[in-house]
């Protein structure tokens, strides 16, 4: 038992009741053996009542022994105290219930499962104060009208929508509070269901709900972690880079998008060249070029062979994350042919297992050894903890995710163009974007469903069906909202028109100028933005659907 730990408070507790009963029993010995007719019960009896202070030979004043004058105030004052601790103990609930109606600025995990214990440890190793509720019942017994976000984790297992609902009765209860959480996340386990849920409520414009699966986020973190590794590391990168991925499950397919997704800004210099190892990995392949355009254009993907056989070169770093944690832990610890690479280079996934992260080490003071530090063992808790966010939140939802790609797709653009990091306050890195710059992004996401409602389309789950293509006059009146969205962003922002562009002071020469009236290359930088929606929403297995041409208003109107 630890010092901490240790009952001082019982311990000291007792020792009082001893000292007063024994000083109690030594002065009504010295002091009564006047009294005629006094038994051993009549002190003892007495000795009991210098708890209430109704012990006779210490009421009536006098001259008193000082064991017994000692024992009259100690006894009652033992007694006050442990009242006091009784009526602590009888209320403490009470209190910590009333303190959790009323608390403000919390944040709300529903559920009892193992996803909302991760994302309770990380959003409280961010510094975050978390209240949990069992089920939607427990809302208003945890302050849900003072809370910032809310994470429904509950088990849905048996019913996929368990989750979806009890954002949904949350959100209802804040409409009629009209106050409490901006933000309302559920989880669903199903990422295919998941993506069809972001796609309808995409299609809402209403920020702050999201759709998540937790080893979907928790692999796009370390995907964000990994390649900024192997970009900004020492000496850059080699003109090709080789990854091998062991594991098919829902983390492992996350993590080949997210990887694709990332390397983008590696650029056409450096090509990455990912393997998957597993027993359908054919059809886990070729499911993910089809869903995910980055896979399919951004990374080389193959199904890899067996380690070491047919000369296959070593790849530079293994992750290994099978859906069962007991065999990635056996394949990471036998395979001796992953051992060949560089420190940190042989990357572990342990989640339910996560306890043994501690075990590994060269300190003689580990468990296990890491094999001379080429073992990096990763969590999903620790994923998702080491995004630092000011936000209460344990990762960042649908509309700040497309967001970031808008930025990155700028970014690709404007490198293929010649423009050098740096060179303008948008040539940045989104992690070192300014806010302005990110809620002009985060905008044109919001911005969204309006502008495919002009031409009768709304977005849906990617199935691999040819992508609509924007041409002619629609696509000019699409870019031409795409500017009324952009200068409404910088106007809501303090900027102002101007001759001169000057970020510090935010002027602006395009603000109050019609799109009619840009050069052609101002339009033309709206129109790419429209040519590559197609591409941004594929980026997140996504897709524009039209309804149908007959509901097509621009369409009909450019007809006649």
């Amino acid at each position: 038992m630890s010092r901490a730990s240790f009952p001082w408070t019982r311990l000291g507790f007792a020792v009082l009741v001893v000292v007063s009963l024994g000083l109690g029993w030594w002065g009504l010995t010295l002091d009564t053996t006047h009294v005629p007719g006094r038994t051993w019960y009549d002190v003892v009896y007495h000795d009991l009542q210098l708890f209430v202070m109704g012990a006779d030979p210490a009421s009536g004043g006098g001259p008193l022994s000082w064991q017994l004058q000692v024992a009259r105030f100690l006894a009652p004052g033992t007694a006050v105290y442990a009242l006091f601790e009784a009526a602590r103990a009888l209320f403490t609930g009470e209190i910590r219930r009333f303190r959790d109606r009323r608390a403000r600025g919390h944040a709300i995990v529903v559920g009892q499962t193992g996803a909302a214990d991760t994302v309770t440890a990380a959003l409280q190793e961010a510094g975050h104060r978390v209240l949990r509720a069992a089920d939607a019942e427990g809302l208003p017994a945890v302050g849900l009208t003072g809370a910032t976000v809310l994470y429904a984790c509950g088990d849905d297992t048996t019913d996929a929508t368990a989750n979806v609902l009890t954002v949904a009765e949350a959100e209802n209860i804040v409409r009629r509070a009209g106050k409490g959480p901006e933000r309302l996340y559920a989880h669903v386990s199903d990422p295919d269901l998941g993506i069809a849920l972001q796609a309808r409520h995409l299609s809402c414009a209403e920020p702050g709900v999201d759709f998540f699966t937790l080893d979907v986020i928790a692999a796009q973190a370390l995907a964000v972690r990994e390649v900024r590794r192997i970009l900004d590391g020492p000496g850059g990168p080699a003109t090709a880079t080789h990854v091998l991925v062991i594991g098919s499950g829902e983390f492992a397919k996350a993590l080949v998008v997210g990887l694709a997704r990332e390397w983008e800004l590696a650029g056409d210099r450096v090509r990455l060249v990912v393997d998957l190892l597993a027993d359908d990995a054919v059809e886990v392949v070729a499911e993910l070029r089809a869903r995910w355009s980055p896979v399919a254009e951004k990374i080389e993907l193959r199904v890899a062979p067996e380690p070491g056989r047919g000369g296959a070169a070593a790849p530079d770093t293994v992750y290994v994350c099978h859906a069962d944690e007991g065999a990635s832990l056996r394949v990471a610890l036998t395979a001796t042919k992953l051992w060949h690479g560089g420190p940190g280079s042989l990357v572990l996934l342990l989640d339910g297992l996560a306890g043994l992260t501690g075990a590994f080490g060269t300190e003689a003071s580990r468990v296990l050894d890491n094999l001379d530090g080429r073992l990096r063992t990763v969590t999903v808790r620790g994923l998702l903890a080491d995004v630092e966010r000011a936000e209460a939140r344990a990762h960042d939802d649908m509309y700040e995710r497309i967001a970031r790609s808008v930025h990155h797709v700028y970014l690709r653009n404007q490198l293929e163009r010649g423009v050098a990091w740096g060179e303008v306050p948008a040539m940045v890195r989104w992690e070192d974007l300014s806010e302005d710059l990110r809620a002009s992004n985060r905008g044109w996401v919001v911005g969204l469903p309006a502008r495919l409602a002009r031409m009768g389309a709304t977005i849906a789950p990617r199935d691999g069906a040819p992508e609509v293509v924007f041409e002619g006059a629609e696509l000019d009146k699409l870019a031409e909202a795409e500017h009324d969205l952009w200068e409404s962003v910088r106007v809501a922002q303090g900027w102002r028109a101007g001759p001169v562009r000057d970020d510090k002071n935010r002027v602006h020469p395009m603000i109050g100028v019609p799109w009619a009236d840009l050069s052609e290359a101002n339009r033309d930088k709206d129109r790419d933005v429209v040519r590559l929606l197609p591409e941004i929403l594929a980026e997140f297995g996504l897709e524009v659907v039209r309804y149908g041409p007959s509901t097509n208003p621009l369409l009909e109107r450019s007809a006649r």
